[in-house]
């Protein structure tokens, strides 16, 4: 069976994002056997929620659309800004914060590897 071209209008995604907590939303945009795509926002918080993510068997990728903040891994702190694409090997430990001014908005793939 041949897929189907999916569009997604970042901006109407965005309106329709879901609340994990006070701190992120997120919305699936894509998902494939070996791949899934989607946005996710971090809002500015006081008390940022320290712990970390990995995902065993999949590598992240991501573009930050919207914002300022940083990523955590293997111990730095990386500044993001909008424009800037990440690249995270599967089994690594991370996460996201939003900065003071305002909301980092992220278009993410978590692809599938051996």
């Amino acid at each position: 069976m041949k897929a189907k071209t999916k569009i997604v209008r970042i901006g109407d995604a965005l309106k329709g994002m879901a609340k994990l907590n006070a701190e992120i939303r997120y919305a699936d945009c894509f998902e494939a056997k070996q791949f899934t795509s989607g946005l996710i926002a971090f809002r500015p918080t006081e008390k940022s929620d320290r712990k970390q993510i990995n995902h065993d068997d999949k590598d992240v990728v991501c573009q930050v659309l919207k914002g300022r903040g940083r990523l955590r891994v293997k111990g730095r702190r990386i500044e993001l800004r909008s424009g800037t694409v990440c690249h995270i090997p599967k089994g690594t430990p991370h996460d996201f914060t939003a900065g003071k001014s305002g909301e980092l908005v992220l278009f993410y793939s978590l692809i599938k590897t051996r």
